[in-house]
């Protein structure tokens, strides 16, 4: 059930790619070409995830494996960029201030430092049985281990970058369904954040959370955008 959950995950992502390349093409936005990499991770994330169960454990899975993680601790807080971009598109007056984008920056750039060290300090993935799926990560729940002599691996503590993205992308779509009545921003965030905490962790919502809160996001950058083309971006 979650094998096939996972792959239709990486199938309804690969659109949500499609749509971002098309937003790109048509407005030539850089908001809309910063995020194809951390959406690309999100497909990768879910098709290796999904397929983990037909591949099996061994060298190979562990190695796709490892790029869902430098994706996700690199690029994970980049929708924070996208809500100073899809305020100042949606012409929120205090948006449009340079100082606003640059904070908006720089508050990712500080998420980004936080996982940063991760890439030196999580140098092994672990073999992980839930449900149905076959999987490696840095992080082995007890209830998740995939023979008696294995050991959990706790955890890193609470993943702070992707609170505060989810909070920064709710406070936003605040903003957004006040002033501008789009409600899609605001509810891909606080649905995000509610697949993240229990009892729908549990169920292994949060993947399909992703697809929620990067929808809402593209979704506001398309509609804010609808007037723009590619030659007018370039020349502002």
């Amino acid at each position: 059930m979650y094998t096939n959950l996972f792959l239709v995950q990486a199938l309804v992502q690969l659109l949500l790619l499609a749509w971002l390349v098309r937003i790109w093409r048509r407005t030539g936005l850089a908001v809309a070409l910063a995020l194809l990499v951390p959406q690309f991770g999100l497909v990768w994330d879910n098709l290796v995830v999904g397929l983990g169960a037909y591949i099996g454990f061994g060298d190979f899975l562990e190695a796709i494996s490892w790029p869902r993680f430098w994706i996700h601790w690199f690029f994970g807080a980049w929708l924070i960029i996208a809500c100073g971009a899809i305020l100042r598109l949606a012409g929120i007056p205090w948006a449009q201030h340079r100082g606003v984008m640059v904070a908006f920056c720089a508050l990712t750039t500080a998420m980004m430092v936080i996982d940063l060290p991760y890439f030196w300090t999580l140098t092994e993935l672990h073999p992980v049985c839930e449900f149905d799926l076959v999987r490696y990560s840095v992080q082995v729940p007890r209830e998740a281990l995939c023979h008696p002599d294995q050991q959990p691996v706790p955890g890193q503590g609470p993943p702070i970058p992707q609170i505060v993205t989810c909070l920064v992308v709710i406070a936003s779509g605040v903003v957004l369904m006040v002033k501008r009545r789009f409600p899609w921003v605001f509810a891909g965030g606080l649905l995000m954040l509610l697949s993240a905490m229990p009892p729908l962790s549990t169920y292994k919502l949060d993947n399909f959370g992703e697809i929620l809160i990067a929808g809402g996001c593209i979704w506001g950058i398309a509609h804010f955008s609808s007037g723009r083309r590619a030659w007018v971006s370039r020349a502002a």
